[in-house]
């Protein structure tokens, strides 16, 4: 390549990385159809059966390495890929396919897992399009492990961009080690298994970008940008030197920041507490003195699983995050079956009440650890939280131990459809505290199709706008806490609306946690509540953005700027 190339795609890692390419993974394996005698059926599945073995080896493997180099807590990410490893849908699937037809098992794996991920990709949810991609990365073990091929030993000096079309967590346990410093994918998404071994490893990645160019060749110089998912090849030496000097601020950046505290100009504490989704991010949490966790994603833990954890096994894992983060709080949101956090077994309905009665005995008996509360997502009716909080006290009943029995929990609920927004008043009267989505608040209130990836609704239009000046308003005249736990808080720009709309208590991506004391520390509430006053009267969200790029820009923009964040 001559000429600067630039892509755009998924930031899902901050960062910025100056280094040089390794391409990973890029050939496409082909799997042609090859009948086989039936005198050779039985060799033809001992065959796939060694591939099962040895990449479940393989995996296994690095889950020691993961293990040894950053704890026990990273484990879930790979035994999502180990249970496949053993899943009958999957393995015995196969191997019924190599029987009944007579094919090589490389064309019986193809058809299996086409099979399997038909249904998840054709759900509207980006949760289903990346459990697809889990099967896609199985199969990618599985047909290395058939043709005999090892994986590439990279063998670079100095910084290193990993390409990939796509990268399995196994492979990213391997490769996203120094001296990586950046990722790109053709494929993936925000909250897959790689992207978040990514942000745990402080490796800058954008994923999602599409077919890359065909003439990108090992060595080539590429610049990765974190924040604005922009991925530049063949920069120029100038292009160059500017994001070694934007590197170099935000590390620098991120070290200052990590003890300081979110005090808005005018002397009014913030609190910012993580989102995370597994036990992984609670070290990341705890190093960015993150206030708290305000919104942990109990559904993660039951990836590719016919029903979650037992309660034992739930237990050890919210005990083992309480202690981590005491004496700060961790608020549990319970699992959610509807829509794209449903489990891959069918019926769940039949036995949604006992999981979840499971789950609420598990987080009352850890909160005896430390601080802890619970909350609901996708509350639509007053009936329906009422139900819940119900459930949660028969569950208190139910326990023999007296000092989870007494411990408090408080319990609230995600304010993420427009009728619990509309409703917020009533809400409020029987909640403990509030939690608004705007992501999904957003997609609901300007009915946006979720199937299309590339069509986003968002926050900052005046209608969600009203929405989230109705939450925090009912919020604040019961006296109960209500903190903005979705992409609008995560963002540079709108975190300044959403202080001026009177939101005190934010919650954001783990690795977002300095910037968005930096941002607060540098908003002034006078000003800031003055723009949300006049964001409420625009008529389309590029109006809004506009209107606080203008507005806040004397106190945020030397901030932005000298991150690149807008």
């Amino acid at each position: 390549m001559s000429e600067p190339s630039h892509l755009r795609g998924t930031a899902a890692s901050l960062g910025v990385a100056v280094g040089r390419a390794r391409l990973v993974g890029w050939e496409r394996r082909r799997c042609p159809r090859r009948q086989i005698e039936p005198a050779a059926v039985s060799a033809e599945l001992a065959r796939f059966a060694s591939a099962v073995s040895s990449s479940g080896a393989e995996i296994e493997a690095a889950k020691r390495e993961l293990t040894q180099k950053h704890g026990p807590t990273y484990a879930p990410i790979l035994d999502v890929h180990l249970l496949m490893h053993g899943d009958a849908l999957l393995v015995d699937a196969v191997s019924n396919v190599i029987r009944e037809k007579r094919v090589n098992a490389e064309w019986a794996l193809s058809e299996v897992t086409e099979r399997l991920k038909k249904p998840l990709l054709e759900d509207p949810s980006s949760y289903f399009q990346e459990r697809a991609s889990d099967i896609d990365h199985v199969k990618e073990h599985l047909l290395r492990h058939l043709s005999g091929q090892q994986p590439r030993k990279l063998n670079v000096d100095g910084p290193t961009v990993i390409i990939a079309r796509d990268l399995t967590p196994a492979d990213a346990v391997h490769v996203l080690a120094p001296p990586t410093v950046g990722l790109v994918t053709e494929h993936g998404g925000g909250s897959s298994h790689t992207a978040i071994l990514a942000r745990t490893f402080g490796v800058a990645a954008v994923v999602g970008l599409g077919p890359l160019p065909t003439d990108i060749e090992d060595g080539d110089l590429v610049l990765v940008d974190g924040f604005s998912g922009e991925v530049t090849l063949d920069a120029s030496p100038e292009q160059r030197r500017a994001a070694e000097r934007r590197r170099d601020r935000f590390v620098a950046f991120l070290k200052a920041e990590r003890p300081r505290n979110a005090v808005t100009q005018d002397g009014v504490s913030i609190s910012v507490t993580a989102n995370i989704e597994l036990p992984t991010e609670v070290a990341a949490a705890v190093e960015n003195a993150a206030d708290g966790i305000g919104l942990y994603r109990t559904e993660f833990m039951c990836l590719d699983r016919r029903e979650p954890p037992s309660e034992e096994d739930q237990l050890d894992l919210y005990r083992g995050v309480i202690r981590a983060m005491t004496p700060k709080r961790v608020v549990f949101r319970t699992f959610d079956w509807r829509g794209d956090k449903r489990l891959r077994l069918n019926g769940v309905a039949g036995q949604e009440d006992a999981w979840l009665e499971t789950q609420i005995r598990a987080v009352l008996r850890a909160s005896a650890e430390g601080p802890v509360a619970l909350m609901f997502p996708m509350i639509a009716t007053l009936t329906e939280f009422r139900a819940a909080r119900a459930r949660v006290d028969q569950c208190r009943a139910m326990l023999r131990d007296q000092s989870a029995r007494l411990a408090p929990l408080p319990v609230g609920m995600m304010v993420e459809v427009p009728s619990a927004a509309l409703l917020a008043d009533r809400f409020a009267k029987d909640a403990d505290f509030f939690a608004v989505g705007t992501n999904d608040l957003a997609q609901h209130a300007l009915a946006v199709d979720r199937h299309h990836g590339h069509c986003v609704a968002g926050p900052l239009d005046p209608a969600v706008l009203t929405l989230l000046e109705r939450a925090i308003s009912a919020a604040r005249a019961a006296e109960i806490p209500c903190s903005m736990c979705g992409g609008m808080a995560a963002d540079p720009v709108s975190l300044g609306l959403a202080l001026g709309l009177g939101y005190r208590h934010v919650s954001v991506p783990v690795g977002f946690v300095p910037l968005a004391r930096a941002v607060i520390r540098n908003v002034d509430l006078e000003a800031a509540g003055q723009a949300a006053h006049d964001a409420l009267e625009c008529v389309s969200a590029d109006e809004v953005r506009e209107l606080l790029l203008e507005r806040l820009e004397p106190s945020l923009g030397a901030l932005w700027k000298a991150q690149g964040l807008v």
